[in-house]
């Protein structure tokens, strides 16, 4: 009974949280919802599902002849469109900005469900954190905007469903999992578990998603390339995370302490650059040196397949997003495919894996809550009385605690990959030809 309230408690708990805001907004006073989610790290727009509407858009203006990657007179913003033509060439499915509020609450709510698919907490203290982790920051902002992403997110959760069943079953998940790549191309990482299968299966899967990207890019590179500089960018202090975060602040920091000098924009490009090659280095040593711990190989190999793959998704998603460029803080969603596979290895009777495991997944919640402390401290530091010199530096210590947090799990899911990668059949077929000593060693 206990397992059972534990496997529907992150579900059940943010379909309360859903419908109750819903209602507010719906019936109740919107200036106290609005309230609640400015509170939460969240600025509210005037209604709610903001970026499906801009998407439904997308459908609205194709279909009466509209150049949308130029610019979107449908959308309430008037948004270009940046993402795949492959949903311009849907757009003969006969929704648009009109059908904003339901196809956004329909969408909302086949997330919350399909969060029971994900493996259940074991104890209160992992109850706890998945239901935090559901609750966040991140995962309200996705919802309230309804963004594609959590699309995306429905369509990964079920390749790694699928991927538990027979070879046919698994291959339907791996289409699921190309269509949502070719959709806004990041979901190409979730593919990463195709090594899985064994070397015959892998290269005609293989084959299949390298024609389809090939056939893809002849037939739409054009907009494709029409519609990279649209690609969301910021600054360096907000909610977006990126590998480049860190190293390009700091750079943008020493060029202008080295202004008005000629060789200020050279400062910052070499202390930018110097920087992101040292945290990618310690990055990868960090990984290097988990993955040199016995007892946590072990404790991957331990887990169920349904663990192992969500793991494995989340990991590769979250950490390609990361060095691909800037991400929205929505993005995070994918945190939630990771904490079952972490906190299942804190069950390991390794002490140093434990606290690996735990203190891994509360630097994932802390991340996902991360705009409700970066926007409640801001909120703080403004009220009279707090010295503008210290509220910077306190603002300045907020942020690099934060990307450092950032920094941390990445490694962390780099290791995971990794190990994924090394104990798949292609890495020993490949193995075996190259090194035949090798067989059979993890």
């Amino acid at each position: 009974m206990t397992r059972r309230i534990y496997r529907f408690a992150a579900t059940t708990v943010g379909l309360v949280v859903f419908i109750s805001m819903s209602c507010l907004y719906t019936f109740g006073d919107r200036s106290v919802y609005e309230q609640i989610l400015t509170a939460y790290g969240i600025w509210p727009f005037r209604f709610p599902f903001l970026d499906i509407s801009a998407w439904l858009a997308v459908w609205e203006c194709a279909r009466q002849g509209v150049d949308v990657i130029s610019a979107n007179p449908c959308d309430v913003l008037q948004r270009s469109y940046s993402c795949s033509p492959l949903w311009i060439a849907a757009s003969v499915i006969p929704l648009g900005v009109r059908d904003t509020a339901v196809v956004g609450w329909i969408l909302d709510l086949i997330f919350l469900l399909s969060l029971s698919l994900l493996p259940p907490p074991r104890c209160f203290r992992e109850l706890i954190l998945v239901l935090a982790a559901t609750l966040s920051t991140m995962v309200i902002f996705a919802l309230e905007r309804a963004n594609p992403d959590v699309l995306l997110f429905i369509m990964a959760l079920a390749t790694g469903v699928l991927a538990e069943c027979r070879l046919f079953t698994r291959l339907l998940g791996y289409f699921v999992a190309l269509v949502a790549a070719l959709l806004k191309y990041y979901p190409m990482m979730v593919l990463t578990i195709v090594l899985r299968e064994r070397t015959s299966i892998f290269a005609a899967v293989v084959t299949v998603i390298a024609g389809s990207l090939a056939a893809f890019w002849i037939e739409y590179h054009v907009d494709i390339v029409r519609g990279v500089p649209s690609i969301a960018r910021g600054a360096y202090n907000t909610d977006l995370f990126a590998a480049m975060n860190l190293p390009f602040l700091l750079g943008e920091a020493a060029g202008s302490a080295a202004e008005p000098s000629s060789w200020a924009p050279l400062a910052q490009n070499m202390v930018a650059d110097g920087l992101y090659a040292m945290l990618c280095v310690f990055s990868l040593a960090i990984c290097r040196r988990l993955l040199s711990f016995g007892a946590l190989r072990s404790a991957l190999a331990s887990l169920t397949q349904l663990e192992r793959i969500f793991l494995v998704i989340g990991s590769a998603v979250i950490a390609g997003c990361f060095f691909a460029g800037q991400s929205i803080g929505y993005r995070g969603v994918y945190f939630l495919m990771v904490l079952p596979g972490l906190l299942a290895i804190s069950r390991t009777s390794s002490r140093e894996i434990r606290n690996l495991s735990i203190g891994s997944s509360v630097v994932i919640v802390l991340l996902m809550w991360g705009e409700f402390f970066r926007l409640a401290l801001y909120r703080a530091f403004d009220l009279p009385g707090v010295p503008g010199i210290i509220a910077g530096q306190l603002k300045v210590c907020f942020w690099l605690v934060r990307e450092l947090g950032w920094w941390w799990i990445i490694s962390v899911m780099l290791a995971v990959v990794a190990d994924f990668l090394w104990a798949s059949p292609i890495m020993r077929w490949i193995s075996s030809r190259f090194h035949p000593s090798m067989v059979g060693v993890r």
